[in-house]
């Protein structure tokens, strides 16, 4: 029997976010008691809830969203790796050398940091405060594992909020290069019980000349 998880969570206008995304709005344009339809307003960052990171958020001729192929938001070999770091802890190579060999065959290889508890109960350190990747950790993935296609993680962002300075350039590192083709999925749903997972399906807002995408990830089991 196949089965379907959530692997994102619904986008939610008061949900977490870092300090850098605004607050997305959502506002009433038609009702159905006034105007026979209802019809909403959603005002939204491209990098709000769980997202997908294309090449062009950090390099200005990068990719954007909509020039993946439908194909490549398919992944039919996930890893999961747990990591298990302090807050705004940064990822280093000797957390990741345990998990090389899984890794060697994965198309997407997920990062569990076991933050989803967290962002349930106290948003502010999960925006804030969340572990993440720097310079080191992001070459390491980039040069040992070429056939990976995209990371997903269950904090906010790719990077450690509360070492941007130092840990943005990570992304630099991971979607540089000229047709550069990797994906990475931020603020993921992963919860504990994944043994069985088999294929991960990113589905991207498809919009034409957006940088990255919110976006929803269904794993099948």
């Amino acid at each position: 029997m196949t089965n379907f998880i959530w692997l994102s969570y619904p986008l939610d206008v008061a949900g977490p976010r870092p300090p850098a995304i605004p607050e997305p709005k959502l506002s009433t344009f038609y009702t159905v008691d006034k105007d026979g339809a209802s019809v909403h307003i959603l005002e939204v960052a491209s990098h709000t809830g769980t997202h997908v990171d294309a090449p062009q958020h950090v390099v200005k001729d990068g990719l954007s969203i909509h020039d993946f192929e439908p194909q490549e938001f398919i992944f039919t070999s996930p890893v999961i790796v747990d990591l298990s770091l302090k807050d705004a802890e940064i990822v280093m190579t000797p957390h990741l050398k345990p998990f090389e060999t899984e890794m060697k065959s994965a198309d997407i290889v997920l990062f569990r940091f076991g933050y989803g508890k967290v962002r349930e109960s106290d948003p502010k350190r999960f925006s804030l405060k969340s572990p993440g990747f720097g310079v080191e950790s992001a070459r390491y993935l980039r040069d040992t594992f070429p056939h990976l296609r995209a990371m997903g993680l269950d904090v906010p962002s790719l990077a450690c909020i509360n070492d941007l300075d130092n840990t943005m350039i990570s992304h630099n590192i991971l979607l540089e290069g000229k047709g550069r083709r990797f994906l990475v999925i931020e603020e993921m749903r992963i919860p504990a019980d994944l043994k069985m997972l088999k294929e991960v399906r990113v589905n991207p807002w498809l919009v034409k000349n957006m940088d990255s995408a919110p976006c929803t990830v269904v794993g099948i089991l």
